[in-house]
């Protein structure tokens, strides 16, 4: 099962760090394990990273997420674009 990372700048770390149990929910289908990580240095950078069962659906949930999912991504203060990292 492959691991991924994915990358974001946020507008505040700690509003962010409230929003993981939408984003387990939106992803649970498709990944599991999802840790959350914030950057040393204090900055608004932050990443998770999940075990991907099916790699075909996880970039067809990224590619079709939902309005309800944008929405939430924009009100958690997500800034466009986020990076994703697959394990080789």
């Amino acid at each position: 099962m492959p691991k991924i990372v994915v990358t974001a700048a946020v507008k505040d770390v700690e509003a962010w760090l409230k929003f993981k149990p939408q984003l387990i929910a939106h992803l649970s289908a498709v990944a599991s394990d999802g840790t959350s990580y914030v950057a040393a240095d204090g900055s608004n950078r932050v990443a998770t990273t999940w075990d991907v069962s099916d790699m075909e659906a996880f970039q067809a949930a990224q590619t079709a997420s939902s309005p309800e999912m944008a929405a939430a991504m924009e009100q958690n203060g997500m800034i466009p674009p986020v990076m994703i990292y697959i394990e080789r």
